[in-house]
């Protein structure tokens, strides 16, 4: 609700199973999209304070810090509330992955040649082309 609210999601349903409201509540106890996930994290919320998905409110779920770690598992296990990124913003994250790897290697070429640079005593001279 709240993301439809601030106008950056046209609905309020659950983008994943497609329930009327995604909720904190719902994606943490009954989205059916994340079952094995939720009860993973829930088992560990038992574990870590004795009691089980039906005795909290997801405020104090977040609030209480013996919880911290089942959550931020939960959601690096799922991704929930990761932003999603628009179509042309994906294809500039897919591109940049790709050759990261090449601007690192570029890095450290232009790391090597200022550290020559610099022990040789050179300047490095900057030149221009005019049309």
């Amino acid at each position: 609700m709240y993301l439809k609210w601030t106008k950056s999601r046209p609905s309020a349903r659950c983008k994943w199973c497609r329930y009327q409201c995604q909720s904190r509540d719902h994606l943490l106890k009954s989205c059916p999209e994340w079952k094995a996930q939720q009860k993973v994290m829930w088992e560990k919320v038992k574990k870590e304070t004795g009691r089980w998905k039906s005795r909290w409110k997801i405020r104090d779920l977040f609030a209480d810090p013996r919880c911290s770690q089942a959550i931020l598992d939960f959601l690096a296990s799922t991704q929930v509330g990761r932003r999603v990124p628009a179509p042309e913003e994906e294809e500039e994250d897919a591109q940049s992955e790709v050759s990261e790897w090449e601007l690192r290697e570029r890095e450290e070429r232009n790391e090597e040649r200022r550290q020559r640079d610099a022990a040789m005593g050179e300047a490095v001279v900057l030149s221009f082309t005019f049309p």
